[in-house]
């Protein structure tokens, strides 16, 4: 009897070890956006913008699986495709006296989950008042992110290309512009 229950016990051991599923392994972009966090949650000057440089050089390092371009390629993308090309995001922005560009690449280096809630609840209610200066520094400039994501030994980024992020901006701000215009305009008695 003793020996049936040894059995049974191995066999539901071995049956609940293979129905656990594997865990994907955090992409390395991923990586560093975590390591960057907790350094920098355990610094004493966090808005210091030399302090947070020096941060992410070191969680950079702490990544093996990834290089400096390959990172400011990624964020780009974040920061332009996700955060800056959505109209409610540069409105808020605007509207809380913020660089949509610099705020973008603050909150997309706090992660996928944080860059969700941005887009769903908008900046103030995530981040408070009292935090919003911390979405105020400019880690990485334009062209930085841009020789990044368009450099190759045969090519380099373009005029348009270095300064994409600007002139999204500016298309956004136009839109917000009619949008407020046509908004008035249908409030006002004829």
């Amino acid at each position: 009897m003793e020996n049936y229950i040894d059995k049974t016990e191995q066999n539901v051991s071995r049956e609940t070890s293979s129905n656990k599923v594997a865990r994907k392994p955090k992409d390395a972009f991923c990586m560093v956006n975590e390591k960057y966090r907790n350094i920098l949650s355990k610094q004493v000057q966090k808005e210091n913008i030399d302090v947070k440089k020096m941060v992410f050089e070191e969680a950079l390092k702490q990544v093996d699986s990834i290089t400096k371009n390959n990172y400011l390629s990624a964020l780009r993308d974040i920061v332009l495709n996700r955060l800056i090309s959505n109209v409610k995001f540069c409105k808020d922005c605007i509207d809380l006296s913020l660089n949509p560009f610099a705020a973008a690449q603050n909150i997309a280096m706090s992660g996928k989950k944080q860059v969700e809630k941005v887009l769903s609840f908008g900046i103030e209610s995530v981040y408070k008042t009292g935090n919003l200066n911390s979405l105020s520094d400019e880690l990485f400039t334009e062209e930085e992110m841009a020789k990044a994501r368009f450099t190759s030994l045969s090519t380099s980024p373009s005029g348009d290309q270095l300064n994409e992020a600007s002139k999204l901006i500016d298309a956004v701000k136009q839109v917000l512009v009619i949008m407020n215009g046509n908004v008035s305009q249908r409030v006002q008695p004829a």
